[in-house]
């Protein structure tokens, strides 16, 4: 599962602008990066749709198009690491704009002194217009500074090879037994016959059977 990082603040403090900077900078440094704009707004299909209705029965519905593919989610209860673990589970990180009261690391933008009571896990701030010597303390003109504090806390978090999960909920596995799956699956797969490279990373999804 990615390492998730919200990027939040107030109304048009340039929650937006600054996950665009930090986007190339980050899959510069090798980072394969998703991103997820936590928002207030209704996103899906109204009820009275076909793909509403459907939404309503399977839970999940796929919107493709010639111009790309939206997949739409009608579960009310979703929190950032099952979002994570079903939609983005190969990614190394998950850049969530938005979020300022949900549990997570966050990047925050504005001032620090503007910051509600409320809001938790702050680890940097982003205050584009005020310089500040302050450690963690960035502005603009220093996105790679940040992008690299942000890097070095997705490689930390990295302690395993492997990651396994049931229901969207992951397992905990200790580094030695995440080394030893992954070895054993990429040795196995590594016979297969097609066009893949398991150093790229693979995903294996093993699925009940009815009946059992």
């Amino acid at each position: 599962m990615p390492f998730i990082i919200a990027v939040s603040g107030f109304k048009n403090s340039g929650k937006t602008t600054l996950c665009r900077k930090l986007f190339p900078l980050l899959k510069d440094a090798g980072l394969d990066v998703a991103y997820v704009k936590r928002t207030h707004e209704e996103v899906l299909s109204p009820e009275g749709t076909d793909s509403g209705q459907l939404a309503e029965v399977s839970g999940a519905v796929a919107l493709w198009g010639p111009d790309g593919l939206r997949i739409e989610d009608s579960r009310k209860d979703l929190d950032p690491g099952s979002l994570a673990a079903r939609f983005f589970p190969g990614r190394h990180l998950l850049l969530l704009e938005g979020g300022k009261n949900i549990p997570l690391p966050k990047i925050w933008v504005g001032s620090p002194e503007a910051i509600p009571e409320e809001v938790s896990g702050v680890v940097a701030f982003y205050d584009r217009d005020n310089p500040c010597e302050k450690e963690r303390h960035f502005c603009a003109g220093q996105e790679k500074e940040l992008a690299r504090l942000v890097l070095a806390m997705v490689r930390k978090a990295e302690a395993s090879p492997a990651e396994v999960y049931s229901r969207e909920k992951r397992i905990p596995v200790k580094a030695f037994v995440g080394e030893f799956i992954a070895g054993a699956l990429s040795g196995m797969l590594r016979s297969l016959k097609g066009d893949f490279d398991p150093e790229e990373g693979i995903s294996v999804h093993i699925r009940s059977l009815p009946g059992e």
